[in-house]
């Protein structure tokens, strides 16, 4: 089984829908928005890219209004072709990308029980030395390691969830993750120096990746994260802002469970993974199942990015890229059945 393909999101559509997105796929092609971006490596497949999947997200994140959703796409690619994000995909170093999986939301390897991924984060571990090696990051005005940090999810994750045939409806794709954020430890203060950092990724988010946020369950509320979410909103998309569903120490359980097997409920929110913000990927049995690993571990995946490629048969391929050790890595990792 393979992630679906252009021309079969899998995603159901009305009428209208489905003849916005055809108009938009068309101009798309006429503006040359659909070839292929900055020269990406032989094989390498368009997921995340310029597929019809994001170009569908991107539609719908301007709630189907074409004219508008082409000047996105056109901003997107222009900030993404201003630090060349798909030839840095394959150039970072596996150690940079790692050390990146502190600052940001990023996948536990586990989803949900409709099959979005769950990604964790814990505010907590935004401290001063974490700041200033975002603020370093973004001093250019676009924020590379960002960029490939979330094009991870879009190439590497999302379709690796929708290839998994145990899911409530296997035939659609999926595209969004579902994010649990720890704001326990949060105090006012804090609150005040995330301004910049929630600014940014909520500008990164809105113009690149948007619609990847399926539902984002802030944990843990007290009455005083609600003021300083009063404060963070202001810098903050409200379409992303909209998503947020804030949850008191005392639900995080049953609101969890309603949702996500215990299996896959990082143990600090009461579930039995042992699993915290920071650590690597650890695959539930179905996408352990999903494709034939070759990895040392089962269950694991290899650090740094990774992304989804086509072989010389003409086969679906994961390949493990980033550079290890001044060598650039091209190792294919998973192959389809």
């Amino acid at each position: 089984m393979q992630p679906a393909r252009s021309g079969d999101s899998g995603i159901c559509l009305s009428d209208d829908e489905q003849a916005q997105l055809k108009s938009l796929i068309e101009q798309c092609q006429q503006l040359g928005l659909t070839e292929r971006p900055d020269a990406p490596a032989k094989g390498d497949c368009d997921y995340g890219l310029n597929d019809e999947i994001t170009l569908l997200r991107f539609l719908q994140g301007r709630s189907f209004d074409v004219p508008g959703t082409i000047r996105q796409l056109q901003a997107a690619r222009a900030m993404r072709k201003s630090v060349n994000v798909v030839a840095a995909y394959d150039t970072i170093s596996v150690d940079s990308f790692e050390k990146t999986r502190y600052i940001y939301p990023h996948w536990t390897g586990r989803r949900d029980k409709a099959g979005y991924p769950v990604c964790i984060f814990d505010l907590d571990r935004l401290d001063q030395a974490a700041l200033k090696q975002y603020g370093k990051a973004a001093e250019s005005g676009v924020n590379l390691d960002s960029l490939v940090f979330h094009d991870y999810l879009t190439r590497f994750v999302l379709p690796l969830c929708s290839v998994a045939r145990d899911r409530p409806h296997p035939e659609s794709t999926v595209t969004s993750a579902v994010y649990l954020v720890d704001i326990s430890k949060v105090a006012l203060m804090h609150g005040w120096t995330l301004r910049n950092y929630a600014q940014g990724i909520s500008t990164l988010l809105a113009t690149c990746y948007p619609e990847v946020i399926h539902q984002i369950y802030a944990l843990n509320v007290s009455p005083l994260f609600r003021k300083i979410w009063g404060i963070l909103s202001k810098w903050c998309d409200p379409r992303t802002a909209a998503k947020l569903i804030m949850v008191p120490a005392a639900e995080v359980d049953s609101t969890l469970q309603s949702f996500i097997d215990i299996d896959s409920i990082p143990a600090q929110f009461g579930g039995k993974l042992n699993f915290k913000h920071g650590m690597p990927v650890n695959l539930d049995e179905g996408l352990a199942k999903a494709v034939n690993w070759n990895v040392a571990t089962p269950g694991t995946v290899p650090p740094g990015p990774l992304k989804w490629s086509i072989d010389e048969d003409g086969k679906m391929v994961v390949m493990a890229t980033g550079v290890v050790k001044d060598q650039q890595r091209q190792e294919v990792i998973a192959t389809t059945a």
